[in-house]
């Protein structure tokens, strides 16, 4: 017969106790039982702004009101398919038109899907400032975003430098 040494006996011993203990909590030992969790409420989509409230005063506020010196909306029509934005871009130089007109622009597309959630698809036609005698505007580009485009695209400082790779059905106007 051997003999087996304490330490062993001890070990093997702590061990069938804290198996028991486990055992014993997991199954009979059962506390109060917690509430069932809260039903999280419906997940709901925003409420459209009406039709009747996309006017030429709450989309300037988003985009700018168009002045003698300043960039913004100029006008403003709307259809059962799309809202359709005239855009005056201010700039003194026509050179690099893209480069600016992007880090303008594409905030403001963001924050009028983010007011309007009604708002759908939009037509923008953007007109530069042309420097001559008086105040002259000529249309530069036209193109169109919808909220698809819109919630699909990383808006980082890189979209608006690319706005005019991402946009849709884009067209220069000579």
């Amino acid at each position: 017969m051997t003999c087996m040494k304490p330490s062993r006996n001890l070990r093997t011993l702590g061990l069938l106790l804290l198996g028991l203990l486990t055992t014993f909590a997991m199954t009979g030992c059962k506390g109060k039982e917690s509430p069932p969790a809260p039903t999280p409420a419906p997940v709901t989509e925003k409420p459209a702004v009406p039709s009747d409230e996309i006017t030429m005063d709450t989309v300037a506020s988003v985009l700018g009101k168009a002045e003698a010196e300043n960039s913004g909306v100029f006008e403003l029509n709307k259809t059962d398919q799309e809202l359709q934005v005239t855009y005056h871009f201010y700039r003194l130089h026509q050179r690099r038109m893209e480069e600016f007109l992007g880090p303008d622009l594409a905030p403001k597309i963001q924050a009028l899907y983010k007011k309007f959630p009604s708002i759908d698809r939009v037509f923008f036609k953007v007109n530069a400032f042309i420097r001559t005698d008086g105040i002259q505007w000529k249309p530069y580009c036209t193109f169109v975003t919808t909220r698809k485009l819109i919630q699909e695209t990383n808006w980082t400082d890189q979209l608006a430098n690319d706005l005019f790779k991402v946009v849709q059905d884009l067209k220069y106007i000579e």
